[in-house]
């Protein structure tokens, strides 16, 4: 081989060497769902007498799709709406007996057999088939939890398997078992290769994570499919009206056997088909061993006393048959808006022929003992049953300022998780400025030359009978409290080193830590630290000395339900949009169904609720959101939901109404949406939904609402990165002026 030649030859082994270095897996986020709806209202094909998946077929052949890629589409379920007379189908794909990792079809199909909306990411299928796996289910395994649970080992396989999982050993660490299930992942090139889809489900936190491994171990994506609310803080319940009996339900279309098991459980542990409720006050996620055996004539009639703490028995009987209440009241209003079996909902049996799984009803943790001041809610894909755990709330604590008189206060501040929590009575001492001696990662802050953020030890007597001033930043709140308390501390207050931010959470954990201990505003930090030679005495008190629960909630319990609402039926819900949307539409499920525009005020104890604003007069926009924060960018989707139920409401339009079309309008929304998908899905379901009322003056509702908010006609919001780019509108199409 002349010299030439072989130039010639290596570089073109060099090219193809370097294209397949850079093929890579298509993340999930990159998978673009294609939306396609008529102009006009117009249907997408002729009126048919075929099945509706063989008329979504046949489209999506005419449309340019490959026999192969068509021929791969397997049916997740379809069902009539009786209200609309739309069958919606759901579609998967499935290449050389391996699912293909999020790809779908979500099809609408009228009475006439008219498709009439489209929404799919399908990838082509390949025709060399799918490339194997370099590595097994227990490497993947070990990948996904390097990269989502650091610290903790791969476990033994346990034998069990099906066609395509393995299930791991759940040993002390996991709520079930992990598994490990064969996927077909896209590649950028168009084939396709053999990946893993790990699902870990940790035990500690409710922290349900799905992570998609490639061939070779390398981390392809991670998605959590828990949603947390923490608040700093930031609730109808037993300050709106007081206890009163229902009659319990029986037989209803939504549940065809009632909402209770008759016969098991005890009046702390109530389980029927669509929720089972139970204390777990010790957080190991099984029901505790408490309450009185079950009534057996269904009468769980606990009564309340707001005088104790939650823990008494009479009250933790209260909370358990209140969670349980409240989940079946959402599952039976959410089941007449379309958030049925075909749909995803929760439910042990599922009395009727679908695909779709049963045997997922809501496992509802009461006084669940993980945390304070919080709630979440996993949500597993269609037949696993999702968790959702409710807390204790603490009061708002405060700093009150003695002296000097000048700066008396008081001071908003935060508790933390934790070491003693404080009553209304407190402790009162005078401040004393952090001085460990020691420069650490964390930045010193005034006076010169002093360490102020507390994460060396300290001398010894060095806090004695004083509640010491620390800085956040450098270590962990835990190691800066537990340094005071044992230099004699008998309290700390951190202040904030990030301006305008205000107090924060200090979450953690120290059984040896006896002392209280508050965050406040970087800036009231600095005013103490000012005056802190007069010297600066403080009262560090509560509001309330009594507990509150969550689970006697309804605010708290509704939002938390809506998040399994918005996974099953939407799909993706992570992200900075996505996530701010399902913050956001969980709130608008509470304020519709309480008719309150204030979210949490009571397990707060605060009359201005969970959010920065009430929702009534709500004033950011579209054009606000910062890609920051799920929960605080989700209140504008929060204000946006509420306005849209107020001129429901206003145009004589029923609860079940708003919530039919809002449920039915997320058939026609892509997973991972904007704003506007989710204002155009709706829109939609108006379209299919004559039945209801006039299309015209009901879409112009729904326009009004999302255009006062600027996410009117033409409006437009994406997230790079951590970087919003939004471009919004306040108007609203002519017809609608």
């Amino acid at each position: 081989m002349n010299s030439r030649r072989l130039f010639l030859c290596l570089i073109i082994a060099t090219l193809t060497l370097s294209a397949q270095a850079q093929n890579k897996p298509i993340s999930p986020a990159n998978q673009q769902a294609h939306l396609t709806r008529g102009s006009n209202g117009q249907a997408l094909t002729l009126p048919s007498q075929a099945a509706p998946a063989a008329i979504v077929s046949e489209y999506l052949r005419s449309s340019g799709h490959s026999a192969a890629t068509v021929n791969s589409l397997r049916s997740a379920s379809e069902a009539r709406a009786a209200n609309t007379g739309i069958t919606h189908l759901r579609m998967s794909q499935e290449v050389a007996g391996l699912w293909v990792y999020d790809t779908y079809v979500k099809a609408a199909v009228n009475d006439r057999g008219e498709l009439v909306h489209l929404i799919e990411n399908l990838a082509p299928a390949p025709s060399q088939g799918v490339a194997k796996a370099a590595i097994n289910e227990q490497a993947a395994l070990r990948a996904a939890l390097a990269a989502v649970h650091s610290g903790i080992d791969a476990t033994a396989p346990t034998g069990k398997k099906g066609n395509t999982v393995t299930f791991f050993a759940k040993g002390n660490v996991f709520y079930r078992e992990p598994s490990v299930t064969r996927v077909a992942m896209p590649m950028e090139d168009g084939s396709m290769t053999t990946g893993f889809l790990v699902e870990t489900w940790v035990s500690k936190g409710n922290l349900l994570y799905e992570t998609l491994v490639d061939g070779k171990g390398g981390i392809v994506s991670a998605e959590l499919r828990t949603n947390n609310d923490s608040y700093n803080v930031f609730i109808e319940d037993p300050d709106e009206a007081s206890q009163s009996v229902v009659g319990t339900v029986g037989i209803t279309d939504e549940s065809p056997e009632g909402w209770l098991f008759q016969g098991a459980g005890t009046t702390a542990n109530i389980a029927g088909n669509n929720a089972h409720a139970y204390l777990d006050t010790d957080d190991d996620n099984v029901p505790d061993t408490a309450g009185s055996a079950a009534p057996g004539n269904g009468e769980y009639l606990a009564v309340w006393d707001g005088s104790e703490d939650p823990d008494t028995e009479a009250n933790q009987n209260v909370s358990v048959q209140n969670l349980f209440y409240l989940n079946n009241v959402m599952h039976d209003e959410l089941y007449r808006a379309g958030f049925d079996e075909a749909a995803g909902n929760f439910q042990e049996d599922n009395f009727v022929s679908t695909p779709r799984g049963g045997s997922d009803s809501v496992n509802a943790e009461a006084q669940d003992g993980g945390g304070l001041d919080n709630a979440n809610f996993a949500t597993p894909r269609d037949g696993s049953n999702p968790r959702m755990q409710m807390y204790l709330w603490t009061a708002p604590v405060e700093v009150q300022v003695n002296s000097p008189a000048d700066i008396d206060g008081p001071y908003a501040a935060a508790s933390a998780e934790f070491g003693e929590q404080l009553g209304t009575s407190g402790i009162t001492g005078d401040l004393k400025l952090a001085n460990d001696g020691v420069a650490s990662a964390g930045t010193p802050r005034t006076p010169a030359g002093t360490f102020t953020d507390g994460c060396e030890a300290f001398a010894a007597g060095f806090f004695t009978g004083k509640i010491a001033l620390i800085d956040r930043g450098g270590c962990t709140f835990v190691i800066k409290v537990k340094n005071a308390e044992d230099a004699g501390a008998v309290g700390v207050v951190i202040a904030n080193n990030v301006a305008d931010e205000g107090p924060i959470g200090m979450a953690g954990e120290d059984a040896t830590i006896t002392i209280p201990a508050l965050s406040v505003s970087l800036e009231d930090g600095d005013l103490f630290k000012a005056h802190i030679a007069a010297p600066v005495e403080v009262t560090l008190h509560a509001l309330a000395d009594v507990l509150k629960d969550a689970s006697l909630d309804s605010d708290i319990v509704y939002h938390e339900y809506g998040h399994g609402l918005t996974w099953r039926m939407i799909g993706r819900m992570s992200g900075a949009m996505p996530g701010a949307i399902g913050e956001g539409m969980s709130d608008v499920l509470a304020v519709i169904m309480n008719d309150d525009d204030v979210v949490g005020e009571y397990s707060t104890t605060n009359p201005d609720g969970i959010r920065t604003e009430a929702y009534d007069g709500y004033t950011r926009t579209y054009g606000d959101f910062s890609a920051t924060e799920v929960h605080f960018d989700g209140e504008i989707y929060g204000a946006i939901g509420w306005l849209m139920w107020k001129n429901f409401d206003v145009a004589g339009l029923s609860r079940d109404e708003a919530l039919a079309y809002i449920v039915d309008g997320m058939n026609y929304t892509p997973a991972a949406p904007k704003f506007e998908d989710m204002r155009d899905g709706i829109l939609t379901a108006i379209a299919n939904s004559a039945a209801l009322g006039d299309i015209t003056a009901h879409q112009c509702l729904v326009w009004t609402a999302f255009a006062d908010y600027g996410v009117g006609v033409g409006a437009t919001g994406t997230v790079h990165g951590s970087n919003p780019v939004i471009s919004e509108t306040f108007d609203v199409p002519s017809e609608c002026l």
